[in-house]
This record gives structure tokens, sequence and C-alpha cells, in this order.
């Protein structure tokens, strides 16, 4: 602590030469402010200076807080000092765990750039951090799931080129095989009929009419085979329905051993055109399947529309197959079809219990097909 004097006359005025007079004289470090602050109130002790009954003045004794302000303000900047610093290190430790725990949400971020690019292999490591860990995951199966999908639909799409391919052969070679003989038979038999005709040999000229009838006859019933491949005429005719237990009397007249039951629940005549002949295509498809190679005896077949969906359910006794090999037998273009009107296909199989084969196509987004 420092102490200040000086004197004072009797009407306390300094005298000259003490209006300063200290015996520590400290300059302040601290500013103005924080003096103002720490300062306390001035005590001064006054003592009345006599000399016999003579008084000459007083000596003022009074304490100098300077140098406890500026202790306590050399610790202050310490302290700020140490603050600022163990301040920046607490920072700088957020600053880390939260890059360390925003990382893996800038993965996901990457992982979700290569998805747009078409890299459905992009998977991210899942994190301690539960919610986290519960967002990665979902997006690792998503992503799974694109991956799969895609992996179907290009093999769907490379199925679909090969059936189309193998149908353009069918009927290629149906037509070098059964139109071709045919239509050179007719230009013989056209030939001879010229020819017998100058001859004027009327019993051979009906003969070669009949046999040019027989040909013609033959040729039209291929190309009505032929239509029937490319749509079915009875369709157009009949509607969906009829045209379908028209397929399924046909049957039965062809094999008459197998026993054949539907039932059609709903209106189907408004059902837009191309989910009319998926229906029919896929109906005609298990149906054959059935009788050519599950050897079956009995074949139900059953389709109901309901208000948002058409199901349709195919169900045989025959020998059924691995539920796991679901390929061939045209299973894979009923597969497409049913996919390219976002429906749904399942087979419920096995060895030695038959196949029911189960169709649900949604209206929705099909209603103007």
């Amino acid at each position: 602590m420092c102490i200040r004097d000086r004197f004072e006359d009797m009407s306390g005025e300094p005298l000259i030469g003490h209006e300063k007079n200290s015996r520590f004289i400290n300059t302040p470090d601290a500013p103005n402010w924080f003096i103002k602050m720490m300062e306390p109130e001035a005590v001064a002790f006054r003592r009345l200076i006599t000399k016999g009954s003579k008084s000459y003045g007083y000596l003022v004794v009074e304490a100098d807080p300077s140098d406890e302000v500026n202790e306590v303000w050399a610790d202050v900047k310490v302290l700020f000092w140490l603050g600022s610093f163990f301040l920046m290190l607490i920072v700088g430790l957020i600053y880390i765990a939260l890059r360390q725990g925003l990382r893996p949400l800038e993965l996901l971020e990457d992982a979700l750039g290569q998805l747009e690019k078409g890299d459905f292999s992009a998977r991210v490591d899942t994190s301690v951090v539960k919610e986290l860990s519960s967002i990665q995951f979902r997006f690792n199966h998503m992503a799974s799931v694109l991956e799969h999908t895609m992996a179907e639909n290009h093999a769907l799409a490379g199925s679909m080129l090969s059936l189309q391919e193998e149908e353009r052969r069918d009927l290629s070679r149906e037509l070098h095989d059964e139109l071709g003989p045919c239509l050179f038979g007719i230009r013989v038999d056209l030939g001879n009929i010229e020819r017998v005709a100058a001859e004027n040999k009327l019993p051979e000229i009906e003969e070669k009419v009949e046999s040019v009838k027989v040909i013609t006859n033959h040729i039209q019933s291929l190309v009505r085979k032929m239509l029937s491949r490319l749509r079915p005429l009875t369709l157009d005719d009949l509607g969906l329905v009829d045209a379908i237990r028209d397929m399924l009397h046909n049957w039965r007249d062809r094999q008459p051993e197998i026993d054949w039951e539907w039932d059609f629940v709903g209106e189907f005549h408004t059902l837009p055109d191309t989910l009319q002949v998926t229906l029919y295509r896929i109906v005609q498809e298990c149906t054959t399947n059935s009788v050519r190679h599950a050897h079956a005896s009995h074949v139900k077949v059953e389709a109901r529309r309901e208000h948002e969906s058409v199901k349709v359910t195919v169900t045989d006794d025959g020998v059924g197959f691995q539920a796991d090999l679901v390929r061939g037998f045209g299973l894979i273009g009923m597969r497409e079809r049913v996919s390219a009107l976002g429906g749904r296909i399942a087979f419920d199989t096995a060895e030695g219990r038959g196949l029911q084969v189960r169709v649900l196509i949604p209206l929705k987004g099909n209603d103007k097909t």
C-alpha cells in the first residue's frame, strides 16, 4: 500500500510544495475505467501540528491504492490471457469434435452424389452415433435395393431383347418353312391349271383348283396363328373375360383329362388396352406351362378387379419347381410385362406340389395405357 502525505494550513489548503508530495508515488498501469471501478473511497488521517499554544496547520496522511489497483490489473491481464488461451483451446476442440461428428454426414453426401451419377455401389460405414447409424443403415439398404433393381432391370432388358429376337426368329422360320412352300405349291398348281386349261382337261383343272384351296386355307390358318401371337384377335372381338373363357374352353377341348376351373369378379371391359393384353398373355403363358411342363390334372384361373388394382391368380397341381429357379417357361416374359406396368408377380411353388402365380397390377398410372 502506498502512502501519500501533505501539509495543509489551518484553512485546509495544501501548502506550497506539498500539493503532490508523497513518500511513494506510483504511476498507474491500469486504465482509468478500471481504476474508477476498483479504487476504494479515499480515507485520510489529519493531525494538527502545534507548538505550545500556536497551531501551524495539519499533517494529512492518506492511502494511495494505485499499487493494489496495478496488482489487480496485472492479475486481471494474466487471467484474461489465460482465459483467452483456454477459450481458443475449447473452441478448437469443439471444432475438431464437430468436424469428426459431421464427417459421416459429409460421407453420406458424397455417397448421395455417387447415387445421383448412377453409381449404385456406393456405401457408407455405420457410425457409433445411434441417430446417424440408423440413417446410414437405411441409406445402405436403399442403395442395395437400387443396385439390385437396376441389375434386375438390365437383366430384364437383355431378356426382353432375347425374347424379341427369338420371336422374330420363330416368325421368320415359320414364314420360310410354312409360307414359302405353300406359295411355291400355289405357283406350281397355277402353272398346271394354265397348262391343262390349254388342253381343255376339266377334271384335272378341278383337282388343281381344290389343291390351291387347301393350300390357301393352310396359309390363312398360319397367318391367323401368327397374328394371334402378335396380338390375340379374340381380345378385340370378345373382350378380356370372354377371350380368356374362350381360351380355357379350347384347352378343355384339347385336354379333357385336365379339370379346368375359372372365376372372374368385377368389370374388366373398361380396363386399358395394354393392361388387358398383359393379363391375357399372363393367363395364356400360365395355362400353357401347366399343360406342357407341369403335367397338371387341375388348373384354376381367378381374376378380380378391385378399386385400385387388378389381381390374377393361376394355380395348378403339377410337378412344380424350385422357387429360387424361376426362369424359363416364359416366366421372365411375364415378369417383364408386370414390371412394365408397375405391378408385382409372385411364384409360390416347390418340387412336387404345383405352382401358383399371383399377379397384382395397380390401376393408378395405367389408366391411360
